[in-house]
């Protein structure tokens, strides 16, 4: 597929989260929305815009390319839940520091792998490190080769012929 077809595809497919991507339309469409952001990054307002817009249309053909390896599109959730554990996590730490259940003066490496803040720190290292792994298990999922043959997501995305 062509960046501009992966495009097109991309965008009349907006919302379409049922179906199969082949891996050039998703890499073409991750760098058409790369090159998007980047050309709009020195205009704050207008780069939350794109942003926003290209959002939903990059969740659905991430997850249409997870259904050509034959993967379930709840994959796309796990590094992002990871990460929010670990923030969550994180948050509990500042807010035990404000209320001054772990005193911020006397913080220390040390002092936070003891008592409850190292449960924290824990925590935090959990989060992170569930974000990692399946954050590589989808890069992974998304450098694969297309599953050719009909999947319980459907047939494999017909070829496209490029006229001469």
């Amino acid at each position: 597929m062509s960046f501009v077809d992966a495009v097109k595809s991309g965008l009349r497919n907006y919302a379409v989260f049922k179906g199969r991507a082949t891996r050039s339309e998703f890499w073409w469409f991750t760098l058409f929305t790369f090159v998007v952001q980047a050309a709009t990054s020195g205009f704050d307002a207008l780069n939350g815009i794109v942003s926003l817009g290209l959002l939903l249309p990059g969740i659905a053909v991430h997850v249409r390319r997870l259904h050509d390896t034959d993967r379930t599109g709840w994959w796309v959730l796990w590094p992002a839940l990871g990460l929010a554990f670990a923030l969550v996590a994180f948050i509990l730490f500042a807010v035990s520091t404000a209320f001054d259940i772990v005193n911020p003066d006397e913080w220390d490496l040390q002092t936070a792998l003891e008592g409850a803040s190292a449960w924290v720190i824990g925590l935090v290292g959990v989060g992170v490190l569930v974000g990692l792994v399946t954050g590589i298990m989808n890069l992974v999922f998304l450098l694969q080769r297309s599953d050719d043959a009909l999947n319980r997501f459907g047939p494999p995305p017909p070829p496209r012929v490029v006229a001469a």
